[in-house]
């Protein structure tokens, strides 16, 4: 009974270190062996992106900036390889701009109430649905 649960708790122990492994981040290399900055840039270029700013996030290279088409992206770089290791599209419509509302918000035409169907009801009794 003391070995199996001895060998339980061992191989539970094993479960949650090799989740947390795959859980960790995946550019763990020393900072000497990294590319500069302008190698990431040029890079992304060839990609197809027009470069507005390149960060450092958990090891890796992160570029923002905008492709061809207008969509805003952020790539993760490995630091050394240069190699895409994940890519993400925002969708025009909910870029946020300064004050913090949407383009879709603010593209929708205002809304202005209807006269009821009902001639009874409207505007001359001060009910409007």
């Amino acid at each position: 009974m003391r070995r199996t649960l001895i060998l339980l708790l061992l191989g539970g122990a094993g479960f949650i270190a090799g989740t947390a492994a795959l859980a960790s981040d995946h550019c763990d290399r020393p900072m000497r062996d990294w590319r500069p900055r302008q190698a990431v840039e040029e890079s992304a270029r060839r990609l197809g992106v027009e470069v507005s700013r390149i960060r450092t996030d958990d090891g890796c290279y992160k570029i923002y900036g905008r492709t061809a088409d207008g969509r805003s992206v952020e790539i993760e770089m490995d630091p050394v390889t240069l190699k895409v290791l994940e890519t993400k599209y925002r969708d025009r419509t909910h870029r946020d701009d300064h004050q913090g509302r949407r383009e879709h918000d603010r593209a929708a035409p205002p809304i202005t109430p209807t006269a009821p169907a009902n001639p009874l009801i409207g505007p001359a009794t001060g009910v409007m649905k």
